[in-house]
Formats: structure tokens, sequence, C-alpha cells
């Protein structure tokens, strides 16, 4: 699942049988795994750690409301904010695209791979390419590389 796409999907409690409020942000460790999301409830923000969450294909679903914990809004780090747009160049030093969105795994909570774009018109003709994580090798703050075994992100 496309981070992207956890944005205002509902979050629904099981052991009240309600819906209690709609995903505002992931947030992504240092380790490319889900830390927690932050949600939007009648009562303000709140966050509930990953754990604590099963992501179903069109609502998150906690088995009890008291995994809810109070949220201040804060400066997270999350790796999700500090490497969206970074540019991913190949082995040759040509630019590839920039990371568009990262792609969990909804079973372990994971990002597994990034999502690049590579400019409008190409993505409209060939779609937006998604390269798995350990082909991603982050060399800066700003920048990416590709590993060779990319395979067919060299042909272009």
């Amino acid at each position: 699942m496309k981070l992207r796409n956890l944005k205002n999907i509902p979050v629904f409690s099981q052991g009240k049988a309600e819906i209690i409020g709609q995903v505002d942000k992931a947030v992504i460790g240092d380790d490319f795994t889900l830390a927690y999301i932050v949600v939007n409830t009648e009562k303000g923000a709140a966050m509930i750690k990953a754990e604590d969450l099963t992501i179903g294909e069109e609502a998150i679903i906690i088995n009890s409301p008291d995994k809810i914990k109070s949220y201040a809004y804060g400066e997270e780090l999350s790796v999700y904010d500090k490497k969206l747009s970074d540019r991913i160049f190949d082995d040759q030093g040509r630019e590839m695209g920039y990371v568009s969105d990262f792609i969990l795994s909804r079973q372990n909570k994971k990002v597994w791979g990034i999502e690049l774009c590579s400019g409008t018109i190409h993505d409209l003709l060939e779609g937006r390419k998604e390269i798995p994580l350990e082909q991603v090798h982050f060399k800066s703050d700003l920048t990416g590389m590709i590993n060779k075994e990319g395979s067919e992100l060299n042909d272009s």
C-alpha cells in the first residue's frame, strides 16, 4: 500500500464497533518500519502505535479503543518526510527520477519499496516504477542510487 493512500482512511475500533477517526499521517522510523499513525478524531489528534493496529484494504483496525494515545503536534523526523523527493540515480550516474512515495507492506508494516516518478509525460505513458527498497541505497540527504540489479531501469 502506498503511504499517501493511508491518508484519510477510517480507523475502526473492533472493540467498540465504531469508526474513531481518519488517518492524518503515517510516521516511518529510521528502520523503514511504520512507527505509528496520527489520527484525527472528534476530540482532536491522537496516535496509535504500529503494533496496535492492522492495516486493511479500506480501513485501519484496532482491537481496543484504549490503544489510542493522546498526541500533541510535534516535529517527527519521519524517514518518509526526509526521503520524499530524493533524486535517484543509476550506477552510471543517470538520473532515473525522484522518490514520490513509499510502498508499505500491510502484513509486516515495513517499507518494501519506493515509487519512482520520472516526469509527467514519462509517467503518463509508462506509469511510475516501483523499486524494491533493497535495491536503493540512499547516498546523501538528497540522493540515492539504484543497484545494477535494478534490471529494467537500466534499459531506459
